[in-house]
């Protein structure tokens, strides 16, 4: 049985606002609606190396303009292992 896997939903919404320079962003609302195109797409999965560092499977995550950060988080979670 596999340890359960902490989501990072809120710290992951917290460091996207941030990059976007927002209070904050609701983590229902796609990545192109909120404002993340192909030039910070880089810097969005580069916060996702660092708070979710045990995924397993990356090429298993699919991530468009249409993904939420709640989607993300979910797949990040179901890929990763505990470290």
């Amino acid at each position: 049985m596999s340890e359960i896997i902490e989501s990072n939903l809120d710290e992951l919404k917290v460091q996207v606002a941030q990059m976007l320079n927002k209070d904050e962003v609701d983590g229902d609302t796609a990545l192109a609606e909120l404002g993340v195109d192909s030039l910070n797409i880089v810097e969005v999965i580069l916060i996702c190396e660092q708070l979710y560092p045990g995924v397993m499977n990356p090429e298993n995550l699919v991530f468009d303009e249409h993904t939420t950060l709640k989607e993300m988080d979910a797949q990040l979670i179901e890929n990763s292992v505990e470290v």
